[in-house]
């Protein structure tokens, strides 16, 4: 056992006595007892309608579940899936994305031993792997005394870089416990091989986002809306109040969609909607739009606050511009590609450091990249430039085109070391 290990144990329980009051009664009465019994491993035994022990994939929350979309549906063809994530929004994506193909959904067990270990007895997994950069040092060193751990479509930013390295001397023991890992960009080897990872261990197979599905839906309560449509997705607070500045600005006749990330905040966005739209500018939230639908043709303008979950990447479908949330605050943005995916100009702002590959879409002008005083600009130029936003949107998507592939090479490692 690491020398180390008791101290985290002890700040881990410490810690939890802060956080664990407010995690468990800010969810739903009809949720919690569920959160705490898989949070605490006290999951009965899955029952797979194929033979053989599953296979456990880790995704915190909505974007790294989604990111495991390609890699899902490839393994689940051959092998039993469980999928664990940390978030409520995580877990409800999983089970509406993946729950109809027989993969077992939980929340992903406390960092501690007990919690681990009884999980493991439960769903008796043959391999661990984790989506990008959960390095929860319990998780993988209990588990690895027993399967192979594996790290897939891993990243490490600036930031999360700086925050291990100061305690390099825990993360390089972890580290050592994968098989391998395997990383999306070239840019963050020398970063995981600082921490102490042994470099026959790592592999650089590209971003599994770029080999992203999206389902195709159809939206007919959406079909009068007034076009220009712009979509603002994955918002953060005050992103809404920015980008609703910057529509009321600059367009006369259009649409503003509004979706933000987190639907605990959608009563919040109606009441800055109300209170900073003219009168002249009808609102309206999708769940209510049968009722309202009727007034809205006699505007020439209209923000719609889109308060369903799940239904992003589908609904950039049918936008004329994507404005991409997260990335007006310093949070590292959210994904692009699911806009880029649909052939759309898509706007993002100055922090999108979760997702580095912008930097190559930007300078081949896939996309603008603008600071929160030049978004207005940047909407007004692809509004009533319609080449340019043509040109925008199609240069994103034939870089995206291009660097697909991630998902065979990951899946190549990752039947290596199921055959093992």
């Amino acid at each position: 056992m690491p020398w180390w290990k008791p101290i985290y144990d002890f700040l881990y329980l410490s810690s939890s006595v802060f956080w664990f009051t407010s995690e468990y009664f800010k969810r739903s009465s009809s949720i919690r007892k569920n959160w705490l019994r898989e949070r605490l491993g006290l999951v009965k035994e899955p029952q797979f309608e194929k033979e053989g022990s599953p296979i456990w994939l880790h995704g915190v929350s909505v974007g790294e579940v989604l990111a495991l979309n390609p890699i899902i549906r490839e393994l689940v063809k051959n092998y039993n899936l469980i999928l664990t994530t940390v978030t409520d929004t995580g877990k409800t994506v999983a089970e509406r994305n993946y729950g109809h193909l027989g993969v077992k959904v939980y929340y992903l067990p406390f960092d501690l031993d007990y919690a681990i270990r009884r999980f493991l007895r439960k769903t008796k997994p043959k391999a661990l792997l984790i989506a990008e950069t959960e390095l929860w040092p319990n998780l993988i060193l209990v588990t690895s005394r027993y399967i192979p751990v594996a790290l897939i479509n891993g990243r490490l930013s600036d930031r999360s870089y700086r925050r291990y390295h100061r305690f390099r001397f825990i993360f390089r023991e972890i580290l050592q416990r994968f098989t391998f890992i395997a990383l999306q960009e070239e840019l963050y080897q020398d970063r995981f091989l600082s921490l102490g990872i042994k470099r026959d261990k790592i592999f650089i197979t590209g971003n599994l986002k770029f080999d992203l599905i999206i389902e195709e839906k159809s939206f007919p309560k959406l079909e009068f809306l007034k076009r220009p449509i712009i979509i603002a997705g994955s918002t953060h607070p005050p992103e809404e109040e920015l980008i609703l500045k910057a529509f009321l600005d600059v367009v006369k006749e259009g649409t503003l969609i509004l979706v933000p990330r987190h639907p605990q905040r959608f009563d919040e966005v109606e009441y800055l909607i109300k209170r900073e739209k003219p009168e002249d500018t009808a609102f309206f939230r999708y769940s209510l739009l049968r009722e309202m639908e009727g007034c809205i043709p006699h505007h020439q303008r209209a923000i719609l606050l889109f308060d369903e979950m799940g239904l992003l990447k589908a609904l950039y479908s049918i936008s004329d511009i994507a404005i991409i949330g997260g990335s007006f605050i310093p949070h590292g943005g959210q994904n692009p590609l699911e806009a880029i995916y649909w052939e759309k100009p898509v706007i993002t702002g100055p922090h999108m450091e979760n997702f580095p590959f912008v930097e190559e879409f930007q300078r081949v002008c896939g996309l603008l990249k603008v600071s929160k005083e030049e978004l207005p600009r940047a909407i007004k130029s692809l509004l009533d430039d319609r080449a340019f936003a043509k040109e925008v949107a199609t240069k994103g998507y034939n870089l995206w085109i291009k660097k697909r592939g991630a998902t065979e090479k990951t899946l190549e490692l990752i039947r290596n070391l199921l055959n093992s």
